[in-house]
């Protein structure tokens, strides 16, 4: 198929003729662009993309979709595009790997990876009720069986005996349902097939044997490339099968520095960075986690991690001479500064931002302002506690013996605006800076039960974004539960996702039942369970039309992401650059032709606005619309460009015309 791409620069293929029906003021300023001919007129686009693959021991299902699933990303992007792209993977494990690019393929995954199932269970019976002979229970008291938001705290696992067990349980059920012959004959070839677990320590009771399905990385060679590009992009499986580590540096996820280093061109890997990006690529970052992002500012000092010297804190973190708490403990006092201890391990969602000295001071209870009211103290914080301003607490569990009051969050993440404008500033052009997130997220679209929201947490007069949809869910008269596709159930939709999310902060710091409430998860799928990623859907969401995220646990796995990624891409590079600007009075009207197989045309008006009445929209400005003048080299032209809401058809002709009046016959037409 044809390769297709609309680009930045004017290209009139057919002009207009002047005796066209409608009146324009001069030919030039009408044109159309067709897309097919365009791929093969223009150059390719050049594509930069960096891979963040969390490598903790919670990700092998994951990482196995994302192998297996490539090809449907490269095959969309091909369909539509002429691109020249370059692939590299780092990780979220900064102390181990500090963004360095991957190219050593896992060769095993760790016991933790043994394939389960989340289920209410207490004991065995429980789960052979459910998933048949085989299958055993890892347990909890009755009290701790569920967390705040009702998401499970129990798994039921399956005690393999061998390899055949494994293939027999999970390689084919999907095609041969209860054909126990089916199964037999398929498993026979089971070694050579694409479908292989290994049945780990069998027959030794509760030592962990379960079925681990190996990564996808028999086939790969020796020595590859950390770098790879479209001539062998079928290696990506081999640089995104990163090896789980059940590592403190691995689970303490910090996936937005990781990225950082790995591209910032005065950080640890800048010959990485310089010979790695190029000038005129689109930079598309995208993060594959199931857990948030954990970055820990470097300037935070963690108050219960002191230190004599940098051996004694993480890699990539200083030991410094603390004053405020040098005063506190009544000796001089020298802390970690850029971590936090292991405590802190899959609470992320707990820990806030960063907001520099004097806040980290004020909250450890050191040196807050005085004050009579709120209006006396800086925005987002409050006079309390004896008249002093102090930042905002949320109500959570104390997660630091030190905490003053307890539940007051730690603040020592580097705030998500920081790396909005670091990834930003490695383009001239911020436009041509792209970031996608495959990570968990609520799933509003269930019911309440099994989007994770709570009676518990409906009732609760602390979570506000519940309380409001609760009120929202008292005056629901379309039933929006049951209709979420409604035009009329937006707003609820959006209301619940957010009671979604807050369930899930509120449960994971819940006091009540601290000893499991880690545990507690946002959604989960044949693939696995996921906690929300907050701050990765923060940083898609500041990109705006360049941001986009997508669930990890949909039942249909990665490919449907990695689609909607490929999308994106297709979408911000497809754009028509407008010569001049528009005249008073004066109008765009654009359309759209596509041609059938039978050579019959359907001509479409298009619509400006965004989706789901809109088919385009207006940007301004873009560098790729910037025409330098031969003598200046300033900017000529308008900077202005139409951008499309949905993916142009390959065979689709575009038409644009500047026009001052727009005939009624002419308009039916359209």
């Amino acid at each position: 198929m044809t390769k297709t791409v609309l680009v930045g620069s004017i290209i009139a293929i057919a002009l207009l003729a002047s005796c066209d029906d409608v009146p324009v003021h001069d030919v030039s300023k009408s044109f159309a662009v067709e897309v097919s001919q365009l791929g093969e007129n223009e150059g390719a686009i050049e594509l930069d993309f960096l891979w963040v693959v969390d490598n903790s021991a919670s990700m092998c299902q994951e990482q196995y979709a994302l192998s297996q699933s490539f090809d449907v990303f490269t095959e969309q992007l091909n369909t539509y595009l002429n691109v020249d792209i370059r692939l590299a993977v780092t990780t979220t494990d900064v102390p181990d790997h500090m963004g360095a690019f991957q190219n050593q393929p896992a060769e095993t995954y760790p016991p933790a990876c043994v394939e389960d199932k989340v289920w209410p269970c207490l004991g065995n019976e429980d789960c052979k009720k459910k998933f048949g002979a085989g299958w055993e229970c890892k347990a909890y008291a009755a009290n701790q069986m569920y967390n705040k938001n009702g998401s499970v705290n129990s798994t039921c696992i399956f005690k393999c005996g061998s390899d055949a067990e494994c293939c027999e349980e999970f390689c084919f059920t999907d095609e041969c349902a209860a054909n126990e012959s089916c199964l037999v004959d398929k498993c026979k070839d089971a070694p050579n097939a694409d479908c292989t677990f290994d049945c780990r320590t069998p027959g030794q009771g509760d030592s962990g044997n379960g079925c681990v399905r190996p990564p996808a990385t028999t086939e790969c060679p020796a020595n590859v490339p950390t770098v790879l590009s479209l001539a062998n992009a079928d290696l990506f499986n081999c640089i995104a099968s990163v090896q789980p580590q059940q590592s403190y540096a691995a689970n303490m996820e910090q996936g937005l520095k990781g990225a950082w280093m790995a591209l910032d061109p005065d950080g640890p890997q800048k010959k990485q960075s310089s010979g790695f990006l190029r000038d005129n690529a689109y930079l598309v970052i995208v993060f594959v986690t199931d857990e948030d992002d954990c970055s820990i500012d470097d300037d935070f000092c963690s108050p219960n991690w002191d230190c004599e010297t940098d051996d004694d804190c993480p890699p990539t973190t200083d030991c410094k001479l603390d004053k405020r708490f040098s005063q506190l403990q009544g000796k001089e006092t020298r802390l970690c500064c850029g971590s936090v201890k292991k405590d802190y391990y899959n609470i992320c969602s707990l820990l806030g931002e960063y907001k520099g000295k004097a806040h980290h001071d004020c909250v450890y209870d050191l040196s807050c302002k005085d004050c009579t009211s709120d209006a006396d103290c800086d925005y987002g914080w409050y006079c309390k506690q004896g008249k002093k301003c102090r930042p905002d607490i949320f109500s959570l569990t104390n997660i630091a013996t030190y905490q003053a009051p307890p539940g007051t969050p730690i603040f020592s993440l580097t705030p998500v605006a920081e790396y909005y404008s670091k990834f930003r500033s490695l383009k001239s052009d911020p436009a041509k800076v792209l970031v996608a997130a495959i990570t968990g997220d609520g799933e509003p679209q269930k019911s309440d039960k099994k989007s994770l929201i709570s009676e518990d947490c409906l009732a609760d007069e602390k979570l506000a974004k519940c309380v409001e949809y609760a009120a929202v869910l008292e005056k629901d008269d379309v039933d929006c539960n049951s209709n979420l596709s409604d035009p009329e159930c937006s707003s609820f939709l959006a209301a619940k996702l957010d009671c979604v999310r807050e369930c899930y902060v509120a449960s994971k710091g819940d006091s009540k039942n601290s000893t499991v409430a880690r545990n507690t998860y946002i959604c989960e799928s044949n693939f696995g369970k996921a906690d929300f990623g907050g701050r990765y859907v923060s940083l898609a969401q500041m990109f705006g039309p360049n941001g986009v995220v997508s669930n990890i646990c949909s039942e249909d796995g990665i490919a449907p992401a990695l689609q909607t990624i490929a999308e994106l891409i297709i979408k911000r590079v497809t754009k028509i650059c407008l010569p001049l600007p528009l005249k008073t009075g004066e109008t765009i009207v654009v359309t759209k032709t596509l041609v059938a197989d039978d050579g019959t045309e359907e001509r479409i008006r298009l619509a400006e606005g965004e989706l789901p009445e809109g088919d385009y929209k207006f940007e301004f400005p873009t560098q790729d619309c910037c025409f330098p003048d031969e003598k200046t080299n300033d900017c000529t032209g308008t900077l202005k460009a139409i951008t499309f809401n949905e993916v142009l058809e390959p065979n689709a002709v575009v038409e644009v015309k500047y026009q001052a009046q727009l005939l009624a016959e002419e308009e039916e037409s359209l």
